[in-house]
């Protein structure tokens, strides 16, 4: 425990001088607009929430590149708005500066559910487990030292694990600020 608050203190520490970069940013919070379902099964817009937190964030930068980056925990959930299902998930970040104002991001992690588990009709979704894998990835370009937009694909599946695995995708924008 007292190496884990040493690391987070440090983090804390060393995001005192704000610069854009994203290995300046202390924590982050992102909202946006999500098309639910690519694959056309569900309907509807998704609202989406997210956090990324500086505490236990890990920074770098890529030697011979002298890219910068940072890995840092994340928690978020969408709201679907027509009633189908809704997600709230949590796992790791990756983000990577491609310049001082563009950025990309993967992200890992599990996902909740409350979506249907098994196929009703042809045409449905169905997940197969209530928890699941979750994984996205998104470009992004910053406004202004705290101020970002990006674009943003995300999947959940439950990789074979459960008998039905039809996968959820959703693709969108948000917008993020770090503070």
């Amino acid at each position: 425990f007292g190496a884990l608050f040493l690391t987070g203190a440090n983090s804390l520490a060393s995001a005192a001088d704000l610069g854009g970069k994203t290995s300046d940013l202390t924590n982050e919070v992102r909202g946006g607009v999500l098309y639910h379902d690519l694959m056309h099964r569900e309907s509807g817009v998704d609202i989406n929430a997210e956090i990324l937190l500086r505490w236990v964030a890990v920074d770098f930068t890529i030697p011979g590149l002298g890219t910068k980056g940072m890995l840092r925990p994340h928690f978020g959930g969408n709201l679907n708005l027509s009633g189908d299902t809704s997600m709230v998930y949590a796992g790791y970040s990756l983000t990577l500066d491609l310049t001082d104002w563009m950025f990309i991001e993967g992200s890992f992690g599990g996902m909740a559910h409350n979506g249907d588990t098994s196929k009703t009709t042809s045409n449905s979704l169905a997940l197969g487990c209530n928890l699941m894998f979750r994984e996205s990835a998104s470009l992004g370009f910053r406004i202004n030292e705290r101020v970002n937009v990006s674009a943003m694909i995300e999947h959940s599946s439950n990789n074979g694990y459960c008998s039905s695995n039809n996968g959820l995708t959703n693709a969108g924008v948000r917008l993020g600020y770090a503070f």
